[in-house]
């Protein structure tokens, strides 16, 4: 109904054939992935007993 009949010749069967990704790409990828959630926990560490009311953002 909805595509060819039979699997697609030369891609292993799937009609997607996805490049390998370069190492400079993935090394930058997994930098900001990494600096992304540190700056959460950090920021969790501070902000949340505020979000969750344990305690009011003006006290010290």
């Amino acid at each position: 109904m909805a595509g060819g009949h039979g699997p697609a010749r030369g891609h292993g069967g799937h009609p997607i054939h996805v490049h390998p990704v370069r190492p400079l790409y993935r090394f930058a990828a997994v930098g900001l992935g990494a600096s992304m959630w540190f700056f959460l926990f950090y920021r969790a560490r501070y902000d949340l007993p505020v979000l969750l009311g344990w305690r009011h953002p003006w006290d010290h």
